[in-house]
């Protein structure tokens, strides 16, 4: 996965990071972190939380052939566990998206800061970077008190096993007292839906590790599987058999994708031809970088064509 995602940031197109789709920072976390957190859920995480979750449908089915009526008597009681659980892990994927975001924000100043360190020295503007890099991080602290309650109410529900537990044993003594159901079953029954019970509450712990490794996951596949519009993959296309080198801009219009409603050229004719040396002059932010950019293909221009040797370089 690592090997991908890296393979797929690599491909996308120049426009996709000036939009800041995906910084350093989220890279270096998608690499490191992110994928462990994903390899502890699938090697550890998802096996206990399938052995849990089979404890309790074994348990539940054994109750169900020993005492069916016991068993069925219990079964919204044992709704009370599994709502919660549902509730608690949908919350989590809500939560673990937000504070990833937050996260990579904090992660941004702080690179910013670090790589550009002199500057931040020479201006003495350490106090701001740090009150910059704290109010990044506020948004994770409420995030983080919005975790807590909801993984505390989940596993607070945990308790209702042995309310469960109570309501069992008084039902099944009267089942043995007006019923004729035999005293071992009832318990065996009520032994197997309370520790169904706790294993089903065991699995439900498993759901924060489970969400955050879908929300970290969720980012990865987005970008492996992110097909960009000028695809350094493609193998189709034309391939000259000699280049002579005649160059032609042909009433191209072109804004940057960071900046759309900004246009950089518009109508804009050049021709260079073979063996011409052509000397690209003006001010600062006049477009000779961009005419650079446009020739090497970084970016598709808004309307026009661009020609080498009379063939558009899009179909190249």
């Amino acid at each position: 996965m690592r090997l991908k995602y890296m393979k797929a940031v690599i491909r996308q197109d120049v426009g996709y990071f000036d939009l800041q789709s995906t910084t350093t920072t989220e890279v270096i976390t998608s690499v490191s972190s992110d994928t462990l957190v994903i390899q502890d859920a699938i090697s550890e995480k998802v096996p206990n939380f399938l052995m849990n979750l089979s404890k309790f449908i074994g348990g539940y089915i054994f109750a169900l052939v020993m005492v069916w009526r016991l068993a069925l008597v219990a079964f919204p009681f044992v709704l009370l566990l599994v709502i919660p659980g549902f509730m608690y892990g949908r919350a989590l994927m809500r939560l673990a998206r937000k504070n990833m975001k937050e996260y990579n924000q904090a992660g941004s100043v702080a690179e910013q800061a670090i790589a550009y360190v002199r500057t931040v020295y020479s201006f003495v503007d350490e106090r701001k970077t740090m009150k910059d890099f704290s109010e990044a991080l506020q948004g994770t602290v409420k995030l983080g008190l919005k975790q807590g309650l909801a993984k505390g109410l989940a596993l607070g529900s945990n308790g209702l096993v042995f309310a469960i537990w109570s309501f069992m044993i008084w039902y099944g003594s009267r089942m043995v007292m007006y019923h004729g159901a035999q005293g071992g079953n009832v318990y065996a029954v009520g032994s197997l839906i309370a520790n169904g019970g706790q294993a089903l509450g065991s699995a439900i712990s498993n759901l924060k590790s489970l969400t955050e490794a879908c929300s970290a996951g969720e980012h990865i596949v987005q970008v492996i599987e992110r097909v960009p519009e000028i695809d350094p993959y493609n193998t189709k296309g034309e391939i000259l058999p000699h280049i002579s080198g005649s160059v032609e801009f042909k009433c191209v219009e072109f804004a940057y994708p960071s900046r759309p409603s900004t246009i950089v050229f518009q109508n804009l004719n050049l021709e260079v031809s073979t063996g011409k040396i052509l000397a690209l002059v003006g001010a600062s932010g006049s477009g000779k970088s961009t005419i650079v950019s446009l020739l090497q293909r970084f970016y598709d221009p808004i309307g026009g064509e661009i020609l080498l040797d009379r063939v558009n370089i899009n179909k190249l």
